[in-house]
Parts: C-alpha cells; sequence; structure tokens
C-alpha cells in the first residue's frame, strides 16, 4: 500500500470523524487565526479561520485549521496542533489518527467508560481507515474517471471511495476481512457467481405482488445462463450471498436440515453478479432483478440482516406505490421496488438466514448510462480531481454558455423540484415518510440535470399513525404490517434528518465546498420552498414545514455516540440510533454565519 493512500485515508477519516465529533459531542470554538494567544501556535497554521477544542480530562487543547467552513456542519480542515495546558513545551504539529485516538479517549473519560472495556469505536476508526487505505490504493490510479458525469448506474454505485459524509467510520466492514474485499466490495469492482441450494418446497416462503411467484423468477434468470437446466419442483434452487452461504453452512440448524435433506448444498451457479453500494444487493447488468441479501458482515452501525417482517412490508409497500395517484402527477419520481421475497422457514427459528428480497432492477445495460446514487454525486473527489457534481455543473456551463453560478443555481432549483416537493406531498398526501438518504437516493443526470428521482428501501418506509385506517382501505394487507406505524413525532424527527440533513444538506454542502455556490443562498433557497409547502398543505406535511421553520433545534443521528455505544439501529426498540440536537438552519435565529454544531462551548485560548 502506497503512503499516498494512506495519507489521503488519514485525511478523509478524521474529516469525517472530526465533524460528527463536532456535532455530537463538542463543537468546540472557530476563531481567527489572529486571536490564537500563543505565537507559536499561529505560526504552525496557515489558514484564517482556526478550530479551538479544549480536552480537560488529559489537560491538552487541540486547533485545528479549517479550509472550509460550513453553514450545514460539514467543514474541511489543514493541519493540527496540539498543546499539554501548564507544559513549557508549547504546541506541536500532531498527526491526525493521533488526533482522532485523543478525542476517543476523553470521549472515554468523559462518560466513565474505560477504553479497555468498550473499545469499540476505536476498533472501528481504525478498521474503517484501513479499508479505505486499501480501496484508495487500488483505484487512485483511475483519478479523474471515478467521477465521470456519463457513469453507469454500477459505476457510480461502486465509486464511493469514503463512504457515508455523516458518519464517523464511514468503511468500517466488522466480519469481512480484506482477502474477501476484493470479490465482495462494491469499491473492488469484483464480480461472483451466486451460491445456490436446494431447499424442499414445503418449508419455502415465497410470495410475489404479482402471477408468477419468487421461485418463479429466480429460475427464469437462471435459465438464461442454462437452457436445458432440469429444475425439480419439489426442491427448488435458491440463491445465496456467497458470504451470507458460508455463514449457513457453519450454524447448526443449517446442518441438522443439510443432514436430515431438507436443504441441499449445490455451489456456485449463474451469472456473475457484482456488489452495489450497499454490499449486500447483487447487479447483473443482464438481469431484470437484484437480489438482496443478509450478510454475516457488520456495515458502519448495524449488522445486515433480513427480516421476515421486512419481506412481507416491502412486497407490501410494493402493492401501494404501485396505484398512488400521486405518481402520475410525478412522472419523475419512482420507486424500486421489492416486489417478490422468499425464505426457508425452520422449525423454531424466527429467521433461518435464508431471507432474501427480490429488487426491480430498472438499469438494465442500455438504460443504465448517466445514473448516480446522491452519495457518488457529492463525495469529496481525490486530491487534484474535481467533484461528479462540479463535472456536471461545468460541462453544462460550456454546452449553455452560461456561468457557473447561473448554472448551479438553476440545477439545485430542479432538484428541488424532482425530490422534495414529491416527496413532501407524498407525505401530506398519504402520511407516507421515506427514508430518502444519499445511499437510497439515485438520480438520472444524463442530460446533465436532474431528470428522475428514484428511491430504494423496502427498510425505509414510515407510515403515519394519523393516515392508517386510510392507507389500510387502500392496501388490506397493511393490517400484517403494523410496524410500519409511527406516530408523527417519530416520523418528523426521521424524515427531517434523512431527506434535509443527509440528502438536501448534502448537495448544498458540494456546491459550497466546490465554490459554485455560497451555501446561504441555498439554505435561503430551500427555506422560500418550505415556507410556500407550509402555505399549500394542510396534513402531515403543514405540520412537520411548521417544525422546521419554527424550532431552534432539530434532531440529528448522533452516528459516533451510536458507534460509542456498540447500538445496532436495526435491532434496537423501534430501529433508532442516538439522537442529539443541533441549531436549525431555516430558524430565523440561525442565519447569521453560524455553523451547525450540538452544543455550544466556549474554550479558553
Amino acid at each position: 500500500m502506497t503512503s499516498t493512500a494512506k495519507r489521503i485515508a488519514e485525511e478523509a477519516s478524521f474529516k469525517a470523524f472530526l465533524n460528527s465529533y463536532l456535532r455530537e459531542v463538542n463543537a468546540g470554538q472557530f476563531i481567527n487565526r489572529e486571536e490564537l494567544s500563543s505565537k507559536q501556535a499561529e505560526n504552525l497554521l496557515s489558514e484564517p479561520y482556526v478550530l479551538m477544542l479544549n480536552l480537560p480530562h488529559q489537560s491538552l487543547r487541540l486547533a485545528v485549521e479549517i479550509t472550509y467552513k460550513s453553514l450545514v456542519g460539514r467543514h474541511s480542515f489543514g493541519d493540527v496542533i496540539i498543546k499539554y495546558s501548564g507544559h513549557s513545551s508549547g504546541w506541536k504539529k500532531e498527526e491526525k489518527l493521533a488526533a482522532m485516538v485523543t478525542l476517543i479517549q476523553e470521549l472515554h473519560i468523559d462518560s466513565k467508560v474505560k477504553l479497555g472495556q468498550n473499545g469499540e469505536l476505536l476498533l472501528r476508526i481504525i478498521d474503517s481507515y484501513e479499508t479505505m487505505a486499501h480501496i484508495i490504493d487500488q483505484r487512485m490510479k483511475e483519478g479523474e474517471a471515478l467521477y465521470r458525469a456519463d457513469q453507469t448506474f454500477i459505476e457510480a454505485e461502486q465509486s464511493l471511495l469514503y463512504g457515508h459524509w455523516l458518519h464517523p467510520t464511514p468503511k468500517s466492514r466488522q466480519g469481512m476481512p480484506w482477502w474477501q474485499h476484493k470479490t465482495y466490495s462494491p469499491e473492488m469492482c469484483g464480480k461472483f457467481q451466486l451460491h445456490y441450494f436446494k431447499v424442499n418446497r414445503s418449508f419455502l416462503l415465497s410470495c410475489s405482488e404479482g402471477s408468477e411467484d419468487a421461485i418463479s423468477l429466480i429460475h427464469e434468470e437462471l435459465k438464461k445462463e442454462y437452457r436445458d437446466l432440469s429444475i425439480d419442483e419439489d426442491f427448488p434452487l435458491i440463491p445465496m450471498h456467497p458470504l451470507q452461504a458460508q455463514w449457513l453452512l457453519e450454524q447448526p440448524s443449517i446442518k441438522k436440515a443439510l443432514k436430515e435433506r431438507i436443504i441441499i448444498n449445490v455451489g456456485l451457479l449463474g451469472a456473475d453478479f457484482t456488489a452495489t453500494s450497499s454490499i449486500r444487493t447483487v447487479y447483473n447488468c443482464t438481469s431484470k432483478w437484484m437480489y438482496k441479501f443478509s450478510i454475516p458482515v457488520k456495515v458502519t452501525n448495524s449488522l445486515r440482516v433480513n427480516k421476515t417482517k421486512e419481506l412481507v412490508a416491502g412486497k407490501t409497500m410494493a402493492k401501494l406505490v404501485r396505484e398512488l395517484p400521486l405518481l402520475k402527477k410525478y412522472s419523475a419520481f419512482k420507486f424500486i421496488k421489492d416486489p417478490a421475497f422468499l425464505t426457508v422457514q425452520l422449525p423454531g427459528l424466527k429467521e433461518s438466514g435464508f431471507e432474501m428480497i427480490i429488487r426491480e432492477n430498472p438499469f438494465h445495460v442500455g438504460e443504465d448510462r448517466g445514473i448516480t446514487t446522491v452519495a457518488a454525486l457529492v463525495q469529496d473527489p481525490l486530491p487534484g480531481c474535481q467533484s461528479k457534481l462540479y463535472k456536471l455543473i461545468k460541462k453544462l456551463s460550456m454546452s449553455e454558455s452560461r456561468d457557473l453560478a447561473t448554472v448551479s443555481f438553476n440545477w439545485f432549483k430542479k432538484y428541488v423540484d424532482k425530490t422534495l416537493i414529491p416527496l413532501m406531498d407524498l407525505y401530506d398526501s398519504y402520511g407516507i415518510a421515506l427514508e430518502a438518504h444519499q445511499q437510497n437516493s439515485v438520480i438520472d443526470v444524463s442530460t446533465g440535470y436532474p431528470e428522475t428521482y428514484f428511491y430504494r428501501d423496502n427498510q425505509g418506509y414510515y407510515l403515519s399513525n394519523l393516515y392508517k385506517n386510510r392507507l389500510i382501505y387502500m392496501e388490506p394487507e397493511l393490517v400484517e404490517s403494523p410496524e410500519l406505524f409511527y406516530r408523527e413525532e417519530v416520523i418528523q424527527e426521521r424524515f427531517i434528518y434523512y431527506l434535509l440533513m443527509n440528502h438536501l444538506f448534502s448537495i448544498i454542502n458540494r456546491f459550497g465546498t466546490d465554490g459554485l455556490l455560497a451555501e446561504e443562498m441555498l439554505i435561503l433557497y430551500l427555506k422560500e420552498q418550505l415556507v410556500d409547502l407550509h402555505d399549500r398543505y394542510n396534513g402531515a406535511g403543514h405540520r412537520l414545514v411548521a417544525k422546521l421553520l419554527s424550532e431552534e433545534k432539530l434532531a440529528l443521528k448522533a452516528n459516533l455516540l451510536t458507534r460509542f455505544h456498540d447500538v445496532d439501529e436495526l435491532t434496537a426498540k423501534l430501529e433508532q440510533a442516538v439522537y442529539t440536537t443541533i441549531e436549525n438552519p431555516f430558524h430565523s435565529n440561525s442565519m447569521r454565519g453560524e455553523v451547525l454544531c450540538a452544543t455550544n462551548t466556549s474554550i479558553p485560548i
């Protein structure tokens, strides 16, 4: 591994971690470099703005250069210096990995949890950094090609070198050794066959919203590869992700089923698939379907496991959204549905590990060019490269003979029309909120501008209790999925976080970081749109927007604290991770140039 890859990974890891730390733990103090009381410290730093962090439990102070100060809470950083309070040695340069360890130690001391008792966060930081460095080392030679405006769907899915912008350990993959990354990590672009089992049909639960069941859909795909394939209808062939197959073969319940010939291990079959950005959903450009599996890997906060109730809910929601009148109004707003599922049901087990989801693939060959996940659109580029969003804007600017700022503003307005407006209308009209974060949001930018928005994720539906009777009337099978319904207060919290803080703020930050438009201008435009929606709505959307415009603080998913306390958000009660609050940028008192942060701690210099 090259030293360059390590340095880039360290910079990216520090940026992800420190921004999380500022939002969730200690906001520090932003000052002008000239305000530093130490001439030595001033000489060690060159940027005009400095972040000061006081770590009283260790008698330490950190000073961090600010190379970009963000209104939406995603700053960029330069050098770090450190000083032991009361020591005559003064300030000295500090490595960023060492600075992260120091901040984690302060968090442990403050929470009275010894590092040796729960080192989960530190372990995941190191794991994420190492994974990121390996990925960068393998992909950095591609340079600008990683951010091409005309990438295919899968090229964009596999271009995320740095990962989640709001997570302190964006590339942590607990349970996947490095030799498996080369095949199964999306960034490594590996291809692999699926592992098949034959299963006694009487032990299978196979459902579909259409006329064909899940088993038939799978067999049709297999027959594309094996025209003369003979399938025993009493023992259908069931695919698994190879990682999950390895795990299954070690489980006592599966060993027993194999011995009793309920399950027969067949092995690798069929066409090659490749991982999308979620790792566990796999894609083949000629297949009608994508498959979403459980895998024995803890990605960022959670072990990625399909639950039986999620299989049922996904199929039910596919039926519901297919008939929504709202979709006729917004033809450029689409769901990537999960219309079928299957699993093996074994005695005494709620889930056997065979739970799999069959997902529509609208991006097969010929229809996959210019399709990108939002995460790929807004990710930081490698040093010396330009972001994908910048490339889109620059190309449009040249073709239209208009300046970058004008094109950028028009692009953002179109984006809001394609995303915020239909998503909010859906909630106001039907009480349906979507977990529309960066990775669940896919955009067609084949013309340069946002043309179509696609939403994916059967685990990301929040239905309002206040609309329950109406929704059940529209789709009676919702009676079988009561876990989809939430109190309005919970939905407001989640919807605001995923749609605004995670998703739209990432677009705003990219425009600002790239020097295309000031973040403040885009926040003000977004606020104008919210005011218009508030006046137009009279249901759940009206109350949500009222909250957005009036409350001084908003709930923020605290990924660092979730990781620190080792909470698996997908298995916690109500699937809730740890949440904190931040300043609301839409509140009238918030637009004064302050940064978004969780606390407001003053620190002596």
